[in-house]
This record gives C-alpha cells, sequence and structure tokens, in this order.
C-alpha cells in the first residue's frame, strides 16, 4: 500500500500514459513511453508500471481494446479497494475485489484478477481467516505465474510470507519473503523490496537474530521515508521498537515506538495504532510509570474494539492484567489474565496463549497456590506441544521446540519444584521425543489390522484423527465444533503445499525425521501411568540438560518401591565441553580414555550414586535425554571409583512412553536348546571375526549369504540375529550400515518390519546419530525397538574394529545365552576392566556398546 493511495486515481497523471503503453505491441515502444515517468504511488497503476517494464513479461500489447473507461474504472475500483484494507473498512474492500473479479478485461494477462485476489487475501488476513487468505494468495500465485505477471507474484508472495510467519513457520517464511525480496530488486520496486527486508526482520527476530532484524527495520524504514510512505513508516519503526526493547535499549525503543504512533496515525491504519499503544505502555511500564502505562493500554484496547481486531484486543486484555501484576494486585491479575487467556485460546495463538499460561502462573505463584502454578505449567507445555504436533515436518517441529524451550523449561522447574514426578516426567518426555513412541503404536495397530498399506501410509492417513481425538474435549472445542488442532493441520497444510506446483521440491528433501513427524503424540495425563509402567525391583533415572540452561541437568530418579525425587544438578565447565565433545563425532571422541570422562560423575545424581556405592548388579533402568543419549554410559564413573558399566546391570530406553510400549511385550521366549540367531558380517570388517561365537553350541548359527538375505530376515520376526558392519553418520539418511559393497542398511529399512527379538549390531553409531540434537534418537537401533525387537546390543560412538572390542563383544554374547542382556554386558565390561591395562585404554574398544530396551520377568515358556 502506498500514500499515494487516496480517492478516485482516474485522473492520476500516470494513469493515461500507462494506459496508451498498455495497447502497444512493440516492448521497445511502450518502454520509451513510459520513459521518464516517476512511479506512482498506487498499487493498482505501479502494478501495470512494473509489468510494462519487466523484461520478461509477455509481449504486447497488454490490453487490446481497453478502452479508456474501462481502463480509469478498473484501476480506480483497484485503488478503492486498497484503501478500504488500509482503513480496516472489510466489507467495502470484499465488495469491490469481488466486483473487480467479474471485469477482467483480458484471457491471457489477468492482472485485475489477480490484484482483486491479492486484496481478497489482504481482507482475509486481517480478519484472521487465514485458510481463506492462502487459497486466494495461492490462486493468484498460480494465475501470475500462468500469465508471467511477476509483479503479482510478488504481493502473493508477501501475503503469505506473513501468514507463514504467524501460523507456520519462521524458516519458511524466511524462505518466501527472500524470493520475494529477490523480485522485487528485480522489478526495481522499492516499496516491496522494503516490505520483504521488513518481513526478514521479523523472520530473524523469531529465529533469535535481533541485531540482524534491528538492521533490516532500519533500512526499511530509509525506504519507506524515501519513497514516503506512512504505513511503511510505521511498520518498520515498530518492528525496530521491539527488538530493541528486547536488546533492553528502553530509550532507543521508546523513541522508535513514538515514530510508528505518528506514522500509523498519518496512515490512519488501526491495527498499527494498537501495536504501537501497546508497545509505549511497555516502555512506560519498564519505567515503573505505571498510569501511563494503563492509559496507553486503555486506548489501544478501545482501537481495538472500535476497529474489530480480535488479536489487537487480546494483546490489549494482556497488557492490562500486565498494569494489576506490576500493581501486586495478584488477584485482579489472575482475573485479566484468564481473560486474555480465553481470547489467545479463541484465536488459536500460540505465542499470547505461552504467555498468557506464564503470567497466570507467576500470579499464582505469588498466591501460593502452588498446584495452580503446576497446571498453567503444563497447560502451557500441552498447547505447545499441540502445535509442533500439527506440523509435518522435522524442522517445524524442532523450531517450535527450540522457540518455545522456556515453555518447558518452567514446567520442569515446576515439577521440582512443586514435587511433582509425574509431571517431570510427561514434560521430560516430550523433550525426549514422541515419534518413537508414536511409531510403537501405529505398528502394533498396523499389526492388528492387517492393513495392505504400508506402515508410513497409515501413519500418514491416522495422523489428523489422533491429534482430534486427544483434544481436551468439547471445551476446546471451536464455536463451529471443530477443535482448532484441525483447523491448524488445515492451515499448516495449505501453507506447506502454496507453489509446489511451481516450485518442485528438491530431491530427498522429505527424510525419514519428516515421515516420523506425522507419529507425533501430544500428551496428556500420562505422568503416574508412566512411572508405574516401570519394571519391579529396578531404579530408573530419567536425565536431561535444561531447555535453557545448558549448564544443568534436570533429574528424576525412582526408587524400586516406587519413592520418587527430583533435582538439578549444576555441571563443571569441562562437564558441559566433554558433553560437547561426545555429542559429536569427531576424531578427539575416538581417543577417550576413562581418566578423560572423569567429568561424567555428575550425571549420575548424588543420591543415586550413594545408592550404588558399594554394590554391584543393582538393576537401572537410563532415560537420557536429548544429547546425553550420546554419553557412553558404561564408562560414567560413581563416587566408589568404579564405572557404571561394572557396577549396575543397566538399560537404556529412549522415553518412558517406550519403555512403557516395551513392558507390554513380555521379553524372550524360554529357549529349548541352542538359540537360534542369524548372523551377517561385513567383509569390509577386519577383526570382529566372531569365531568363538559362530562355534558357541549354546548358539545354533545360520550365516547369511548376501545382504538382501540379511535385510529379509531382519523383517521376518527371527529370534536373534547378529550384524556386523562399519556404520555412518550421515546428513539426509542420519545413519546407515555398510553391509557389502554399495550395499548398506538403512533406518527406513526396520520402519513397518518385524525385527529380531534379539538384535546386535555390531558397528559404529547404530544407537545414536552425532550432531542432532534435542529430539528422538532415530537410528538402526531404537527403530528396530520400535519394530519388534525386545533386546538390543547397539553403540552410541565409534566401536573400535579390533581385537580387544572384539572380545568384548564375543563375551557379551556369550553370556547373553544364560542371562538378560543387561546382566551379560554387565559381566563383559568387569571382565575387560579387570584385564591388564585396559582401564588406561582407549574406552572404544567397550564402551560405546550399550544395550537398549527395559527390563523383563523371568523368559516365559509360551
Amino acid at each position: 500500500m502506498s500514500a499515494d493511495a487516496e480517492g478516485d486515481i482516474g485522473g492520476h497523471p500516470a494513469s493515461p500514459v500507462l494506459h496508451a503503453a498498455w495497447l502497444v505491441g512493440d516492448r521497445s515502444e511502450r518502454r520509451s513511453l513510459i520513459e521518464g515517468l516517476r512511479p506512482p504511488g498506487p498499487v493498482a497503476l505501479r502494478s501495470r508500471y512494473r509489468l510494462l517494464l519487466d523484461p520478461e513479461a509477455p509481449s504486447g500489447p497488454c490490453g487490446p481494446g481497453l478502452s479508456s473507461v474501462e481502463w480509469n474504472t478498473n484501476v480506480s475500483l483497484e485503488n478503492q479497494g486498497d484503501i478500504a484494507v488500509l482503513h480496516n473498512d472489510a466489507d467495502s474492500a470484499t465488495r469491490i475485489f469481488t466486483e473487480l473479479l467479474g471485469r477482467e478485461p483480458s484471457l491471457s494477462l489477468r492482472v485485475v484478477t489477480v490484484n482483486a485476489r491479492v486484496g481478497l487475501g489482504d481482507v482475509a488476513s486481517a480478519r484472521g481467516d487465514i485458510e481463506t487468505a492462502v487459497r486466494e494468495y495461492e490462486t493468484a500465485l498460480e494465475i501470475a505465474d500462468d500469465d508471467g505477471y511477476r509483479f503479482g507474484r510478488l504481493r502473493a508472495l508477501v501475503g503469505l510470507g506473513h501468514l507463514t510467519l504467524l501460523a507456520h513457520s519462521a524458516r519458511t517464511a524466511r524462505t518466501r519473503f527472500e524470493e520475494a525480496w529477490k523480485l522485487a530488486n528485480a522489478l526495481g520496486d522499492p516499496l516491496f523490496a522494503a516490505n520483504c527486508a521488513l518481513g526478514v526482520s521479523e523472520c530473524a527476530e523469531r529465529l533469535g537474530e535481533l541485531e540482524a532484524s534491528v538492521e533490516h527495520s532500519f533500512g526499511a524504514y530509509t525506504t519507506y521515508r524515501e519513497i514516503r510512505s506512512p504505513i511503511g513508516e510505521g511498520n518498520a519503526a515498530l518492528r525496530a521498537a521491539v527488538v530493541l526493547h528486547r536488546l533492553k535499549r528502553r530509550p532507543e525503543a521508546g523513541e522508535w515506538y513514538g515514530r510508528a504512533h505518528t506514522a500509523y496515525t498519518a496512515a490512519g491504519n488501526p491495527m498499527g495504532l494498537t501495536n504501537a499503544l501497546s508497545g509505549l505502555g511497555d516502555v512506560h511500564l519498564d519505567a515503573y510509570e505505571i498510569d501511563d502505562a494503563e492509559r496507553c493500554y486503555q486506548e489501544s484496547l478501545r482501537v481495538a474494539d472500535r476497529a474489530g481486531l480480535r488479536l489487537s484486543r487480546a494483546n490489549a486484555l494482556q497488557d492490562l492484567a500486565r498494569v494489576s501484576r506490576a500493581r501486586a494486585d495478584w488477584d485482579d491479575a489472575v482475573v485479566r489474565f484468564r481473560a486474555s487467556l480465553a481470547a489467545y485460546l479463541d484465536l488459536d495463538e500460540i505465542i499470547g496463549v505461552s504467555n498468557a499460561y506464564h503470567r497466570l502462573a507467576e500470579a499464582y505463584e505469588e498466591l501460593g497456590r502452588g498446584g495452580d502454578v503446576l497446571s498453567a505449567r503444563m497447560d502451557a507445555l500441552v498447547a505447545v506441544e499441540e502445535y509442533r504436533a500439527t506440523h509435518r515436518d522435522d524442522r517445524s517441529q524442532r523450531e517450535y521446540r527450540d522457540r518455545f524451550r522456556h515453555v518447558y523449561a518452567q514446567a520442569l522447574d515446576a515439577a521440582t519444584r512443586h514435587g511433582s514426578p509425574a509431571a517431570f516426567a510427561v514434560a521430560a518426555d516430550c523433550l525426549a521425543g514422541r515419534r518413537l513412541a508414536g511409531l510403537f503404536e501405529e505398528a502394533a495397530r498396523s499389526a492388528a489390522a492387517s492393513a495392505e498399506q504400508t506402515l508410513l501410509q497409515e501413519l500418514l492417513v491416522r495422523a489428523d484423527q489422533r491429534l482430534i481425538r486427544q483434544r481436551h474435549g468439547k471445551e476446546g472445542l471451536a464455536p463451529e465444533g471443530e477443535p482448532p488442532s484441525a483447523r491448524r493441520e488445515r492451515i499448516v497444510g495449505l501453507l506447506n503445499a502454496v507453489g509446489s506446483k511451481h516450485v518442485p521440491a528438491p530431491q530427498g528433501e522429505t527424510t525419514l525425521e519428516d515421515l516420523l513427524a506425522t507419529v507425533y503424540l501430544p500428551p496428556r495425563e500420562e505422568g503416574d501411568a508412566l512411572l508405574d509402567a516401570l519394571p519391579e525391583n529396578c531404579h530408573m533415572v530419567q536425565t536431561l540438560p535444561d531447555p535453557v540452561d545448558g549448564r544443568s541437568v534436570r533429574w528424576l530418579w525412582r526408587e524400586p518401591d516406587g519413592t520418587c525425587h527430583l533435582g538439578t544438578t549444576e555441571l563443571a565447565e569441562n562437564t558441559v565441553g566433554l558433553l560437547k565433545l561426545l555429542g559429536g563425532d569427531g576424531d578427539d571422541r575416538a581417543g577417550l580414555r576413562l581418566a578423560d570422562l572423569a567429568p561424567l560423575h555428575q550425571l549420575i545424581p548424588p543420591p543415586v550414586n550413594e545408592a550404588l556405592a558399594g554394590r554391584t548388579g543393582t538393576r537401572l533402568v537410563l532415560v537420557p535425554v536429548g544429547e546425553l543419549w550420546l554419553v557412553p554410559w558404561s564408562a560414567v564413573p560413581l563416587m566408589d571409583g568404579r564405572v557404571l558399566g561394572e557396577c549396575a546391570a543397566y538399560v537404556l530406553c529412549p522415553s518412558l512412553t517406550v519403555q512403557r510400549q516395551l513392558s507390554v511385550r513380555g521379553g524372550r521366549r524360554a529357549a529349548a536348546g541352542a538359540r537360534q540367531v542369524d548372523l551377517w558380517r561385513s567383509p569390509f570388517v577386519r577383526h570382529h571375526q566372531l569365531s568363538a561365537f559362530r562355534s558357541d553350541p549354546h548358539w545354533d548359527v545360520t550365516v547369511l549369504g548376501t545382504p538382501a538375505q540379511t535385510k529379509q530376515r531382519l523383517r521376518s520376526g527371527g529370534e536373534a540375529m547378529v550384524v556386523s558392519g562399519h556404520g555412518r553418520p550421515t546428513p539426509g539418511l542420519g545413519h546407515y550400515l555398510e553391509l557389502d559393497q554399495d550395499e548398506w542398511l538403512l533406518p527406513v529399512d526396520l520402519v513397518g518390519a518385524n525385527s529380531p527379538e534379539l538384535l546386535v549390531f555390531i558397528a559404529c553409531w547404530a544407537g545414536a546419530v552425532p550432531g542432532h540434537g534435542p529430539t528422538d534418537p532415530l537410528s538402526l537401533a531404537t527403530l528396530a525397538l520400535a519394530a519388534g525387537s525386545s533386546e538390543i546390543m547397539a553403540t552410541v560412538g565409534e566401536l573400535a574394529d579390533s581385537v580387544p572390542a572384539s572380545l568384548y563383544v564375543e563375551h557379551v554374547l556369550d553370556t547373553t545365552t544364560v542371562q538378560a542382556l543387561p546382566d551379560a554386558l554387565l559381566a563383559a565390561t568387569r571382565w575387560m576392566l579387570s584385564q591388564e591395562y585396559a582401564r588406561s585404554e582407549r574406552v572404544h574398544h567397550w564402551a560405546p556398546v550399550v544395550p537398549l530396551g527395559t527390563f523383563y520377568p523371568a523368559p516365559s515358556t509360551t
């Protein structure tokens, strides 16, 4: 929108010149006609001006036979519609743009139609009707692309960028703004280039790049000033003010909020005014000028109510609640924050929802209502989880987790301070990831139904239904009876699909992580059930880095009698540095010795350390979340000088939800005679000959002949299987295991499989992928857990292809014939560390080997 967009522009001095050029067929002649003409301000005229100068536009004439009367009528109507949008007159704008759809004079260059569709998209966007807005912009994109109208594509992309930022992903939005920015520069339009820079600025802020955000907004403001666009000036000034405020540069923020208020007043833009008033109130509130802040917020609420701006109204209600908070009137603050929360929930606006819950929790804390504090923190967490669940790509889910990491941290903190192991378990399991858990559920369902569809097809089909089922019930329904999650799912799907027909996705863009993002399950009141499902006579420790402060580790310890303890351990700098090293796959990791791992003693909670001291064979389920999954837990030192692997019979599990799902399998069947086992050994493995294993009378070994046969046996539900090969992490695939020359086992090969009850991977990184951040540890081994294996031996790092490593693995396999895998690993570790010089050797001969799964009762005879 331009500052010049006022009144009837049929008489604008540029209008007759542009009309004459519109009728000319020769591109050079029409350029000469408008040479020297200043770019007109109104978009209705400027859109034609840019098309006439576009070297990639179709050859003319653009509108053969178009009369001056028809020309003037169309551009005037477009301008009137733009003005109506600017002043938030949705009814008039809708009527005008709808009329324009019936006035299209051209079959091959449908500028009127594209501009009208963009206008209708702007109207729907202002009303909060995101679905309609997306469809209008998408239609405008399609027609603009078909007709070679690049300025039309530019306008639609800018609108889509703002919607994507609101309802989807900041990274996806930035991609759209950057494409539009390139188009604006190619077409020589500074106004839209500034609009795009402003969009990139907002994306940068969302992604935590605050200094870059300020610079983009300053650049946009300068451009808007040069071209005299008050609405643009207001938008850029507001964006600068918001980020400056976040950077604690309050005097500058106040100055820029004032500039925004002046510009929006000149432009007559009510939404901008509400935002500027809110910002000015914030500056006053920061200076404890509470009455001045309240006046700003009250004026913002009045403007929002007069203009029918629902989001601005919700923001104003939240601001007024903050006034009560500043006055320490906590009862009134609770009432007001509840009002703002209701308004945000009605809009399904996640940022406002999470902020309202946060402020509510703070007010409850001041009132000493601990139960309400915990409830508000968990409600905020569940709201974010449901937003994450709506998105079907791993990148967006990660973005939401990172953007709202404070919500997770606050939930964990509230659970710890108010003594709720159940709430802690749910919050930690959310951070552990829900895709593996969802895969368990869907694998069982698919097997029971014997469906002809593949498992991944089943997952995609059922994702929407599951999200709807797990809502809170009728209180979570929108007025028309539809859950917000269902509407959100459609919106995200629409935003993902827009432009896909015109911009093909790169090969390999959809990864296994994206496919499994569909089975992401938002949790409910599951904490007590998760803890009750733990095996008997067993300790459990769930441990994870604090989502905000990576220098501390939060933990939950459950004793065998069910007593639970919660706590936090502050990590030393050398521990933090060592965890960072263990999170990668650099050469330094492979060179570690036991002495180097001494700082890891902090990962075992002090009371657990005391409980393990002096004992051997204690059963322990470890649930290490995020980066802690990559720790070689067998080599973690204890207070009595031993390491965990020679003290406890432990097992690693990806999450408490996965543990609960594993527990119903019942473990291995009792073996009658030698145990049947399939074996594949890559010809490229040098030292892991497994000679003793193959001749062991307790095993009936079938040596497989081909990689294809190996893959088939991995999917056919056998009793036991050992696979040896070189494993390597790789972008996109996550990990692969080299079976033979140009023959690989990929994680996706295990999705939908029926894997063996006991599965042993003798390969680097089979149980973890380095550098993948705090999310589900999707790997060959963890996917095999979901695919049917009850006991798995795998690695969380590089396992040496060496004689000591081979002896260690064979010792585990030998003991596994008579003991459960955790007990066999304990015996092998005690044997290994009893060998001369073993404690001074590099730990990659044994420590990366870990048991995955859970503990089961004695083997059944059925």
